[in-house]
């Protein structure tokens, strides 16, 4: 379901944007929630919702805060985990079987400290002349990102074979062709693995930066089963059969049923559209 296109550029550079994504009555709403959530403490929020970010000991007081599990207090996430043009791409480079394991909705504000590069060790890969990722990230933005503030990463450092020499430093400030800073609008979406080297610059607009963050893993068949973040079985009840089952870690070699419809649906649509940076 990838074009041609896409399948060079996400191997190339290890992220692609998908332009507006959601509808402005969606983007929205989650910005009202998002407002709301962000004004309540840990206690306050409905349950099952949480924030990470409000526990870990080791975390900055400064760091953007976020909220976990959002797709269980309303509609409009559960259509943003299961959005057919992000399912597409995720689905592809999971090879038919991701799982759902975290979403989070993030509130940077100008005080909010930079995000340093990091990433994760999860694989990347050619399989069957297909790029496969063992963990992705959608991070959708709900507001306009200017250049110079928001997302950077070290392109093609998902395929890194070598690591910096010791006396290389490298920041997230520094410029092309080395990290690349992307602008994005209200609605677009990058998908990246978290195995490219990523971080974001402090905000500076005179608004707060709003992003979501749904992460996917690949549970291929044959594989120990993946976890998502936190016990909700108790509340599976707050979620569509469909959001539940693609959380579910892989327990057969049939794709889920809903990236079975999905897959059915994407093949029917016209040709993909996608933002080259």
């Amino acid at each position: 379901m990838l074009t041609d296109q896409e399948k060079w550029y996400f191997d190339h550079h290890g992220f692609i944007i998908l332009p507006q994504v959601i509808l402005g009555n969606d983007i929205e709403r989650m910005l009202e929630l998002g407002d709301r959530w962000h004004g309540m403490t840990l206690e306050d929020l409905p349950h099952p919702l949480t924030s990470t970010a409000d526990t870990h000991p080791d975390y900055s007081p400064t760091i953007a805060r976020w909220i976990n599990h959002i797709q269980y207090a309303d509609p409009v996430f559960q259509r943003l985990v299961l959005n057919p043009e992000i399912m597409r791409v995720i689905i592809s480079l999971t090879h038919s079987y991701p799982v759902l394991v975290d979403t989070a909705l993030t509130k940077n504000y100008r005080t909010s400290d930079d995000i340093h590069f990091h990433a994760s060790g999860q694989e990347y890969e050619i399989i069957d002349d297909k790029p496969f990722a063992g963990f992705l990230n959608a991070a959708i933005s709900l507001v306009d990102v200017p250049k110079g503030t928001g997302f950077v990463c070290l392109p093609g450092s998902h395929k890194r074979h070598f690591q910096p020499p010791v006396q290389t430093e490298i920041s997230i400030y520094d410029g092309m062709p080395t990290v690349i800073n992307l602008p994005l609008m209200a609605g677009d979406c990058l998908i990246f693995t978290e195995m490219l080297f990523h971080g974001a610059r402090r905000w500076t607009a005179d608004y707060p930066r709003f992003t979501i963050f749904n992460r996917y893993r690949a549970n291929l068949p044959d594989t120990s089963p993946v976890a998502t973040y936190g016990d909700l079985e108790g509340s599976k009840d707050l979620i569509p059969e469909s959001v539940y089952e693609l959380q579910q870690p892989t327990t057969s070699a049939q794709p889920k049923r809903i990236v079975q419809q999905i897959v059915a649906n994407a093949l029917k649509q016209k040709s993909p559209v996608t933002k080259v940076v």
